[in-house]
């Protein structure tokens, strides 16, 4: 791998930078995933057509945390305590800290379909679980916050919003977003499970895998896909 710059954290960006990355968040094909994951159940379809959204959902899912994950800071620090979304952000980030059994190392290698040592592979299993309890985890992600909190933020968006309230919407969408990778944070998924992988992928895995646990990281997440994809 050759050398690459490091992430701009969120907090270091200028405001034409905030806006736009703000721009991308709410363009992410998640949002357009969610739409046709939450038809397809109202529309009570079979197991096979709800995994392939799924196995979509997923990985849109896998690409928003790459955005969000140089964003280390509190997300209610700094607010007014007194403000009612303040207040609703609190009692959601201690429920978040709460129950997280997972660092951000931890998570940011499952991204990448990396286990560190020290995060053990949940027992659940999203492929192993029966086709009522997959319809009541998919009836779950569907209905989380986030995808109502992307709406408002994509309203503000589309009026001259000040920065501060713009900041104020992105710390509620962060939030949502750590709900929904709350809600996934049990269950185990690895879409190609079962299926052959060359050894010399399963070289640049394990490498990538000892990289991430010297707490060495140099490299996006984007570009080590890009590594190990040869673009």
């Amino acid at each position: 791998m050759g050398e690459s710059k490091p992430v701009k954290n969120i907090k270091d960006m200028s405001h034409t930078e905030f806006r736009e990355l703000l721009e991308t968040l709410v363009n992410e094909q998640l949002f357009k995933s969610h739409e046709r994951l939450a038809a397809l159940l109202v529309n009570n379809n079979s197991r096979e057509v709800l995994e392939s959204e799924f196995l979509e959902f997923h990985g849109d899912y896998e690409d928003l945390g790459f955005w969000l994950e140089t964003y280390t800071e509190d997300p209610i620090q700094g607010l007014d305590p007194h403000i009612s979304l303040a207040k609703k952000l609190k009692r959601q980030r201690e429920y978040i800290q709460a129950n997280r059994k997972t660092t951000l190392e931890e998570r940011i290698s499952r991204r990448m379909g990396i286990y560190l040592k020290s995060d053990p592979i949940p027992q659940k299993k999203i492929v192993e679980l029966s086709s009522g309890e997959f319809r009541k985890l998919l009836h779950t992600l569907t209905t989380q916050d986030l995808f109502a909190v992307r709406d408002k933020l994509a309203a503000l968006l589309s009026q001259n919003t000040s920065i501060k309230d713009l900041d104020l919407a992105f710390r509620e969408f962060f939030v949502a977003y750590e709900l929904l990778e709350l809600v996934l944070e049990d269950y185990h998924y690895d879409p190609d499970e079962g299926l052959e992988i060359s050894t010399e992928f399963a070289e640049e895995l394990d490498q990538v895998e000892e990289h991430l646990e010297s707490g060495s990281r140099t490299y996006s997440l984007e570009e080590v896909f890009n590594e190990l994809k040869g673009e």
